[in-house]
């Protein structure tokens, strides 16, 4: 599953930059409380992308339900929304 996210530094003149063919994220800790986490995202030409966690973030909804679909498998039965019920194939 690919998405696209967004994100921009803090601050009132800062514009929102678009990310597309991301596969995957995380955030990235150290053991040093000097630095600060980042999060990671992974793109589909193999490149990684690494963003400050204090920037704004945002994700388009194939992340909310790809991971919706992995919890689904995992517990074995399906999980309702509210709103918006994707199906399988996205249609």
């Amino acid at each position: 599953m690919k998405y696209v996210v967004w994100y921009k530094s803090p601050g009132f003149l800062s514009r929102w930059k678009k990310v597309k063919g991301v596969t995957g994220d995380t955030i990235v800790e150290t053991d040093n409380n000097q630095a600060m986490p980042v999060r990671v995202l992974f793109l589909e030409n193999k490149e990684r992308l690494e963003i400050p966690m204090s920037f704004l973030i945002r994700f388009s909804q194939e992340r909310f339900y790809d991971i919706k679909d992995q919890m689904e498998q995992e517990a074995g039965q399906t999980m309702p929304t509210k709103k918006g019920r994707r199906t399988k194939g996205g249609e």
